[in-house]
């Protein structure tokens, strides 16, 4: 990465860590550090200036979710936002759903594969 996405990628990978150990349980915080730290690692001299966009915007489409996951429990534990109201996306909870009919390469599948069997660990 270029010195200027090197910084900007130093700036989002400590602000996922911070959102992990502020908004995550135990568990699941540690599962997630390690992921993140392996995923920053293995694209730190990402060259193509393609690639490296992607991979900013997915993690910080990441962090979103996590921080807008944790302000809706805040507001439903303060009692200012019903949770009648929540939507079929899980908005008060981690994660959330794929398509069915998406389609992943040979490597995404076994990277896929590696998470769900580290997450069995935990």
């Amino acid at each position: 990465m270029t010195t200027q996405h090197g910084t900007a990628a130093k700036a989002l990978y400590r602000s996922i860590l911070r959102a992990h150990s502020r908004h995550l349980p135990t568990k699941m915080r540690e599962l997630g550090d390690s992921y993140v730290q392996a995923e920053f690692r293995l694209h730190r001299n990402a060259k193509k200036p393609e690639h490296i966009q992607k991979f900013m915007k997915e993690w910080d489409g990441y962090l979103q979710q996590i921080l807008m996951t944790s302000r809706a429990k805040e507001s439903v534990a303060s009692g200012t936002l019903d949770t009648k109201k929540k939507n079929d996306h899980g908005v008060f909870s981690y994660g959330k759903e794929l398509p069915h009919n998406i389609e992943l390469s040979e490597e995404q599948k076994q990277q896929l594969e590696k998470l769900k069997k580290e997450a069995k660990k935990v």
